[in-house]
C-alpha cells in the first residue's frame, strides 16, 4: 500500500509541474511580455530605465530557467502565488478571503450528490426500465442540456421573484461557515449546484451496478437464495464503489467550475466572483494563481479518491504495481 500511496504522490506532482510550467510561461504572451506587469506598476513612469531598474528589482533579468525555479521554490515552500500589481497585493492574500467560502460551496453540494446519486442509481438499476427507470433518465438527460448559468437563472425566477420566496443571493461580508449559521440564503446555490453533478453521478451509478448484476457472483447468490436487496447492497454496491470513487475525484474540478458561474450569478463573494473581476481587469496573475490553486485542489481530490479506492479494491495497487 506504501508504495502505490508513494507512486500515485509522485504521479501528482509531475502533473502539478506540467501546470505550473504552463502558468509560468503564459505571463511571456501578455503585452509588453515579461515586462508587462512594469508597466502596471510604473504607470506614468514607465520610461526604459525605470523598467529596466524594476525588472532588476524584481528578478525579471534571470534566464528563464532560473526564474522558474524560483517560481516552483516559493509555490511549493511558500505557497507563493505570485504578485497582483494592479491591487498592489500578493495573489494569496487576495483569493485566501474567497476560496474557504467556495470549498464550503462545493463540498456541501459533494456531499448532498453523494448521498442522493448512490441510492438514486441503484433504485433505478434494480428497477431497470420501469417507469421509475425511465423518469430519472429523462430527468437526467434534462440536466445534462440545461447549461448551468441557464439553471441559475430559472431557479432566481421560480423560487426567489415568485414562489416560495428564497433570497436571492447568500448573505454576503460573513465568514466562511455562515453556509450553516445562515442556510436559507445558499439553498439555491447549493441546489443548482448539486443538480449539476447529480444527473451524471446518478447514471454512472446506475451504468456501474447494471454492469455489477449481470456478473456470475451475482447469479451465484441469487441461486443461492439470496435476497435481492441483499445481493444489491452487499455485492453490487460494494463492487460498483471503486468506480464511484473516481468519479467523485474527477468531479472536483467540475464542481469548482460549477461554483464559479453559480457564484457570479447568484452574487455570491466566492472564488467566481474573484476570478470575474481579474478577468474584467486583466489581473494575470490573480487568474493564473487561481488557476494554479485550483489544479492543486483537483490533483488533491484525485489523489485521495486514487488512494481509497486502493484501499477499498485491492486489485488496483496488485495491478498498478504491474506497470
Amino acid at each position: 500500500m506504501f508504495a502505490y500511496i508513494v507512486r500515485r504522490v509522485v504521479q501528482s506532482i509531475l502533473v502539478l509541474l506540467i501546470v505550473m510550467l504552463v502558468t509560468f510561461t503564459l505571463p511571456y504572451f501578455q503585452a509588453h511580455g515579461i515586462l508587462g506587469p512594469a508597466y502596471e506598476a510604473l504607470g506614468v513612469h514607465s520610461t526604459p530605465v525605470n523598467i529596466k531598474i524594476w525588472a532588476v528589482q524584481h528578478g525579471m533579468n534571470h534566464p528563464y530557467i532560473v526564474r522558474f525555479l524560483t517560481y516552483v521554490s516559493q509555490v511549493f515552500f511558500h505557497f507563493n502565488l505570485g504578485h497582483s500589481y494592479k491591487q498592489n497585493m500578493s495573489v494569496m492574500q487576495i483569493i485566501s478571503l474567497y476560496v474557504p467560502r467556495t470549498i464550503w460551496l462545493a463540498a456541501t453540494s459533494l456531499l448532498l450528490t453523494t448521498i442522493i446519486a448512490i441510492p438514486l442509481g441503484i433504485a433505478q438499476a434494480s428497477k431497470r426500465n420501469t417507469r421509475f427507470d425511465y423518469t430519472g433518465t429523462g430527468v437526467a438527460f434534462i440536466l445534462y442540456g440545461v447549461p448551468a448559468f441557464l439553471l441559475c437563472q430559472l431557479s432566481l425566477d421560480f423560487f426567489s421573484f415568485h414562489w416560495p420566496h428564497l433570497p436571492s443571493s447568500p448573505p454576503t461580508g460573513v465568514a466562511p461557515w455562515a453556509i450553516f449559521t445562515s442556510p436559507v440564503g445558499f439553498i439555491l446555490p447549493v441546489a443548482c449546484l448539486t443538480l449539476l453533478s447529480l444527473a451524471f453521478l446518478s447514471r454512472f451509478m446506475r451504468g456501474a451496478v447494471l454492469e455489477v448484476l449481470v456478473q456470475d457472483y451475482m447469479r451465484t447468490a441469487k441461486a443461492k437464495g439470496c435476497s435481492t436487496r441483499r445481493a444489491l447492497m452487499r455485492h453490487a454496491f460494494r463492487n460498483a464503489l471503486g468506480p464511484i470513487v473516481i468519479i467523485l475525484g474527477l468531479s472536483i474540478p467540475g464542481l469548482l467550475g460549477g461554483a464559479l458561474i453559480i457564484e457570479a450569478v447568484f452574487n455570491y463573494g466566492g472564488l467566481g466572483i474573484q476570478t470575474v473581476s481579474a478577468a474584467q481587469n486583466l489581473d494575470i496573475p490573480v487568474i493564473l494563481g487561481i488557476t494554479l490553486l485550483i489544479s492543486i485542489l483537483t490533483l488533491t481530490g484525485n489523489l485521495i479518491a486514487d488512494i481509497v479506492l486502493g484501499i477499498v479494491n485491492p486489485r488496483i495497487r496488485v495491478e498498478g504495481s504491474g506497470r
